[in-house]
């Protein structure tokens, strides 16, 4: 038994004591927050209508029909809802907010049976921009981003605007691990890679492959920083999201994987204007429509070098660039200016 003294100096209510209680309940909540199970389906954030477009797109419509549509197309290695990821956070929201009242978001479904490549991601943004009227103000995020600037120059009448958020233009400038990556790994590695998924890119080996470009943050920092601010519940309930939409992996098709490594990161034929979808050039000096450029300071995936570029390659736009103090992902999701 503790005497007196003791038990001021070692008691639950010491400060001892309220120490050893706080990292009790630190370590209750971050070991049942690794143990979570991944989440089985999306969860979007804001109220929206699902419209099934063929078996390989779906679009969600927010808002209504009235005013000039947006539509935001999003990568495809990612469950879509990153566009609409949670109050505060939501790409929708912000646009719904500045008065844009006809927003639509791509919702990319599993990879097709059938053989898919660019070509036929192509012809889905096709179905989801006449879905909306035919013409609309576009959002490329990331990939989305790349296939977006591919259609605009291929049919520029179809775009009242172009923007782009952490989307590869030009692959050969700011430097990146997966830059190098990309470069040194002979086409043959990406093909076996594919064949091992069955003919898709498995999403959960890309999302591994994705951790590797920065282990410690991944594997130490992240979950420290958890421990830490455990007792955070706002905190918890960001991470708890992030790592939700992160963990829920979706395959992306090979043909489509093996064409974006070869033709636009390894050839890096659309800044060189030698790129060709189905027989036909696709230059970027057809762009005419104006552009906002958007780049992260600390995003290791896209360097906003990578996205400026366009710039210098669309010489007939008017173009706009914007520097966010944000990574990859919080370039388009952040809370930050």
């Amino acid at each position: 038994m503790l005497d007196s003294a003791q038990s001021r100096q070692f008691g639950t209510d010491s400060p001892w004591g309220k120490l050893v209680t706080r990292n009790g309940k630190r370590l209750k909540i971050w070991s049942e927050l690794m143990a979570e199970a991944a989440p089985e389906d999306p969860a979007w954030y804001t109220e929206n209508t699902r419209i099934e477009l063929g078996d390989s797109i779906a679009l969600r419509r927010f808002g209504d029909s009235e005013g000039h549509p947006v539509l935001v197309v999003t990568p495809q290695v990612n469950h879509s809802y990153i566009a609409d990821f949670a109050q505060g956070q939501s790409l929708v929201e912000t646009l719904m907010e500045s008065g844009l009242t006809n927003v639509a978001v791509t919702d990319w479904l599993p990879p097709p049976k059938r053989p898919y490549a660019i070509a036929d991601s192509l012809d889905d943004l096709r179905r989801c921009l006449e879905e909306v009227g035919g013409r609309a103000h576009v959002i490329g995020l990331c990939q989305g981003g790349w296939q977006a600037t591919i259609l605009a120059a291929l049919e520029p009448e179809r775009f009242s605007s172009l923007t782009l958020a952490a989307a590869p233009i030009d692959t050969q400038v700011g430097t990146t691990v997966l830059h190098l990556f990309t470069y040194g790994m002979p086409m043959m590695w990406y093909r076996n890679f594919v064949a091992m998924g069955g003919g898709v890119a498995s999403g959960r080996l890309l999302a591994s492959g994705f951790d590797m470009l920065r282990p410690v943050e991944r594997y130490f920092l992240n979950p420290a920083t958890l421990y830490v601010r455990s007792l955070d519940d706002d905190f918890v309930d960001r991470y708890r999201r992030l790592r939700n939409w992160y963990r829920l992996n979706k395959d992306v098709a090979g043909k489509l994987y093996l064409e974006a490594v070869e033709w636009l990161f390894k050839e890096n034929r659309l800044a060189r204007g030698v790129l060709e979808i189905e027989g036909k050039r696709v230059s970027l000096a057809n762009l005419e429509m104006p552009i906002e450029l958007v780049g992260g300071t600390r995003d290791h995936i896209t360097p906003p070098e990578q996205v400026f570029a366009l710039k210098e390659l669309a010489p007939k736009a008017e173009v706009r660039t914007h520097l966010a103090q944000a990574g990859h992902i919080g370039v388009f999701m952040g809370t930050g200016p």
